[in-house]
C-alpha cells in the first residue's frame, strides 16, 4: 500500500506540467473563459476593471448636474412663446433623434465583432456591446481626444485577446473614421454645401487654431516632464531603491510594448492579406455611425420646425465635433455648447438656437452617457447570472 500510495501521490501532479509546455495561445478561448498567458500580464485589465467602476460612478454624479446647466440655459436664451408651445410641436422627430443616437451603439459593436471574429475571437455580442458603451462612458470623464478607448483594450485583452491584437481592434475605428471622412465624406460634402461662404467657418477655425495651439503646447510639456522624471529615476537621482524598482518597471514596459507592437504588426499584415473584404465592411458600418450621429441636429431642426440644408448640417456637425477633440475638459464640458452655438448661429433663428444647442447636447451626450452608464454594469450582472446559472 504504501508504494501504491507512493506511486499514485507520484502520478497525480504528472498532469499538471501539461500546459506549462504548451506554447502561448495564440488561437482564442471560447468566449468567456480567459486564456491563462496575457491577461495576468496586461497592465491594464485589473486596474481599468476598478477605473471603470469609478468612471461610471463619475458619470452618474455629474450627468445630472449637466442637464441642469443645460435646462437653465435653454431657459435664458429661448423665445418664451417657443417654450409655451414646445407641447404642440410634432414629438415624433425627439423619437428620431433617440434612434440617431444610439444608432452607433449598433454600429459600433458590429464593427468590432467583424475584426474581433477575423482574428478567430467569437466574442458574445452583449460583451462586444458593454466595448462600444464603455467609450461612451470614457468620454464623459476624460477629454474628447482621449475617450475610452483604453477601457476598450482592457475588456479587449481580458477576453482572450493578445495585447498586440486588441490595441489594433481598438484604434482600427480611428483608421475606418479617418478613411470615411477624409476620401469619401468631406470631398463630397463640400463640393455640395460649399461652407467657406459661411461666416460661421471663420470663426469655428479661430477656435480650432488657438485650442490646437494650447492642446499641443500641454501635451509638449507633459511629455517632456514625464520623460525628465523617468531619467532621473532610472540615474538613480531617486535613490537607489525607487532606481531599482524603475529599472524592472521600465523593462517590463519595453518588453512589453515590443510583444503588442509585433502583435499589432501581424495583424496589420493579415488584415491587408485577407481582410480587405472586412474592411470594406466596415466602412459602410462607419458611413452608418456618423451619418445616424451627425444627423441628430437635423431631427431637431425638424421637431421645432427650423428649414436646414442636410448637407451643410450635416458638414458642420463634423466641424463642431472636430473642435471638441480640442476641448481640455470631460466630455468636453463647456466648449460643445459654445461650439455649436458659434457655428449655428447664422443658421438658427436667435430665440432658437437656445433650445437647439440643449436639446442637441442632450441627445449627442448626456442621454448615450446616462443611458450607458445604466446598461454597462447590468449587461456584466446579466453575464454573472448566466455564469453561475
Amino acid at each position: 500500500m504504501p508504494a501504491a500510495h507512493d506511486a499514485a501521490t507520484a502520478a497525480d501532479p504528472a498532469p499538471a506540467p501539461a500546459p506549462m509546455t504548451e506554447p502561448p495561445p495564440v488561437e482564442p478561448t471560447p468566449a468567456g473563459e480567459p486564456p491563462p498567458g496575457p491577461a495576468p500580464d496586461s497592465p491594464l485589465t485589473r486596474p481599468r476593471g476598478r477605473a471603470a467602476r469609478r468612471a461610471f460612478n463619475i458619470a452618474l454624479l455629474l450627468l445630472p448636474l449637466g442637464v441642469l446647466a443645460n435646462l437653465g440655459y435653454t431657459l435664458l436664451a429661448t423665445d418664451r412663446a417657443l417654450l409655451a408651445s414646445l407641447g404642440e410641436l410634432p414629438r415624433v422627430y425627439l423619437l428620431v433623434a433617440l434612434a440617431l443616437t444610439l444608432t452607433p451603439w449598433l454600429t459600433g459593436s458590429l464593427r468590432l465583432m467583424v475584426w474581433t471574429r477575423f482574428l478567430g475571437h467569437r466574442l458574445p455580442f452583449r460583451e462586444l456591446l458593454r466595448m462600444t458603451l464603455v467609450v461612451d462612458l470614457g468620454a464623459a470623464v476624460s477629454p474628447t481626444a482621449i475617450g475610452g478607448e483604453a477601457f476598450r483594450w482592457g475588456m479587449l485583452v481580458r477576453h482572450g485577446v493578445r495585447p498586440g491584437e486588441a490595441a489594433t481592434v481598438a484604434l482600427l475605428p480611428k483608421v475606418e473614421d479617418a478613411v470615411f471622412f477624409f476620401v469619401f465624406a468631406l470631398p463630397l460634402a463640400m463640393i455640395i454645401a460649399r461652407p467657406w461662404e459661411l461666416p460661421a467657418i471663420a470663426t469655428s477655425t479661430r477656435l480650432l487654431s488657438s485650442n490646437a495651439l494650447v492642446v499641443v503646447g500641454v501635451g509638449t510639456g507633459l511629455a517632456l516632464l514625464a520623460w525628465l522624471l523617468l531619467r532621473s529615476t532610472l540615474l538613480g537621482h531617486a535613490g537607489a531603491r525607487v532606481q531599482r524598482g524603475g529599472v524592472r518597471w521600465w523593462g517590463r514596459t519595453r518588453r512589453r510594448l515590443r510583444a503588442a507592437w509585433s502583435d499589432a504588426r501581424a495583424v496589420l499584415a493579415l488584415i491587408l492579406r485577407r481582410g480587405k473584404a472586412r474592411f470594406a465592411l466596415t466602412l459602410l458600418l462607419t458611413a452608418a455611425h456618423w451619418i445616424g450621429r451627425y444627423s441628430v441636429v437635423m431631427a431637431l431642426a425638424l421637431f421645432l420646425g427650423v428649414p436646414f440644408d442636410p448637407v451643410l448640417f450635416w458638414l458642420l456637425q463634423w466641424i463642431v465635433f472636430t473642435i471638441m477633440t480640442f476641448v481640455p475638459t470631460p466630455g468636453a464640458t463647456g466648449g460643445a455648447e459654445v461650439a455649436f452655438t458659434a457655428v449655428y448661429a447664422t443658421l438658427l433663428p436667435a430665440g432658437v438656437i437656445g433650445i437647439a444647442t440643449a436639446a442637441w447636447r442632450l441627445f449627442t451626450f448626456y442621454v448615450p452617457v446616462g443611458l450607458a452608464a445604466l446598461i454597462f454594469p447590468l449587461l456584466a450582472r446579466n453575464e454573472k447570472g448566466a455564469t453561475h446559472g
